[in-house]
């Protein structure tokens, strides 16, 4: 079970990107190429961790992969944002880094292992 401090944290960062999001992804614009490449970087830190979560294959890999992905495509999009400014690529980067934020809060307050499915035969 997660502390509440990793929630609370999580969420002020959700409310964050939400107010100030569309701000910071303009400011990050203003630096370009460098932009682009820190952008990218972080997306090979996103597919390795993408490949990390498929490997273990445990309850939720499923969710932690889906939270992976929709990272991966809100780095995209902040790179399409950077590349040729568009207000639709602003907007989903924001969105998807919302929806991740969420993937991951569920990710976080979920069982560690799914419950066991009786077969009638237990030994006593």
């Amino acid at each position: 079970m997660p502390s509440r401090f990793e929630l609370f944290s999580i969420g002020a960062i959700a409310i964050a990107l939400l107010f100030g999001g569309n701000s910071l992804l303009v400011s990050i614009a203003r630096a370009g190429g460098f932009a682009v490449a820190a952008l990218i970087a972080l997306g090979v830190f996103q597919i390795l961790t993408l490949r990390r979560d498929y490997a273990t294959g445990s309850a939720f890999a499923r969710l932690l992969v889906s939270r992976d992905i929709i990272f991966l495509a809100a780095i995209a999009a902040a790179i399409a944002f950077v590349a040729h400014p568009a207000r639709w690529a602003i907007g989903a980067a924001t969105a998807a880094v919302e929806f991740g934020l969420v993937l991951e809060v569920l990710a976080r307050i979920g069982p560690t292992a799914p419950p066991a499915i009786s077969t009638g035969e237990e030994d006593p």
